[in-house]
């Protein structure tokens, strides 16, 4: 099933094809690039965010210290088995987006783990515009109060979730959290020639030595996980952020959406 306890097996490939524009600069927007997911998106300022890989399809983790918030975007490859994953009853509402059919299969699989969880509503336009549509959700279990958003390109998932401890800072985040969405779209094919030009770099200098150890990424305990209150934790954790998704090799341009077994 989508997601299930994805965040919580390390990423163990060494290379990275992302870029954080200005990432010591928290105080104003920044520009995040992945040539691997042929995707962009706007960082709000006061937001710190790393590009470094940790996890299976964790793209970018951003924080806010007050009030206590994090945001994680991950990626992961639109299959004809991922679509065929999502429960019958969400598939044949056909009269759906996709986005909203896949929205209804994450929110099943939270439901089914007794998470109060609120109503499907559609993303921003510009997503739809740019050729991403989204839509999103909120759900809690009175120790985390999360706002999930998933935006679909032809062979890609996109799933950005906001983490918080009260109901009062996921509200507090709610315009960055939209603003986030609505600046997420596909590279042009200018700006992925850029990213994969950068990505190449990237990876002779990581050949060459790599980054500094203590270079930025989220917090860890001793045994290499993040802390309960880092960032969303996986299912299998008891948390509640079930849809998040885990990386794949972008898929084959075969179209997902199909009769299933």
């Amino acid at each position: 099933m989508l997601g299930a306890g994805a965040l919580a097996m390390r990423f163990l490939v060494g290379e990275s094809s992302a870029e954080l524009e200005n990432p010591g600069r928290d105080t104003e927007p920044r520009v995040f690039t992945s040539a691997r997911d042929q995707i962009r998106m706007v960082v709000p300022r006061l937001w710190h965010a790393t590009d470094q890989r940790t996890y299976p399809g964790l793209i970018l983790w951003m924080m806010r210290s007050q009030p206590p918030a994090q945001v994680t975007l991950t990626a992961e490859a639109f299959t004809r088995e991922l679509y065929c994953s999502w429960p019958p009853q969400c598939r044949a509402a056909r009269q759906d987006p996709l986005t909203s059919q896949l929205a209804c299969a994450l929110r099943t699989k939270l439901s089914t783990q007794r998470l109060r969880v609120g109503p499907t509503q559609p993303g921003p336009k510009e997503n739809e515009t740019a050729g991403i549509p989204s839509a999103w959700f909120e759900y809690e279990d009175s120790k985390r109060f999360l706002r999930q958003a998933v935006a679909l390109t032809d062979d890609r998932v996109f799933t950005l979730v906001m983490s918080s401890p009260s109901t009062e800072a996921r509200a507090a985040h709610a315009r960055a959290f939209e603003q986030m969405l609505r600046t997420l779209r596909p590279l042009t094919p200018a700006e992925a020639a850029v990213a994969e030009a950068a990505s190449s770099a990237a990876k002779i200098d990581g050949s060459l030595g790599g980054p500094p150890p203590d270079a930025a990424a989220p917090p860890t305990d001793d045994a290499g996980a993040p802390p309960a209150d880092a960032a969303p934790r996986p299912a299998d954790a008891g948390a509640p952020d079930a849809g998040m998704t885990f990386g794949s090799s972008p898929a084959t341009k075969i179209d997902p959406v199909g009769p299933c077994p």
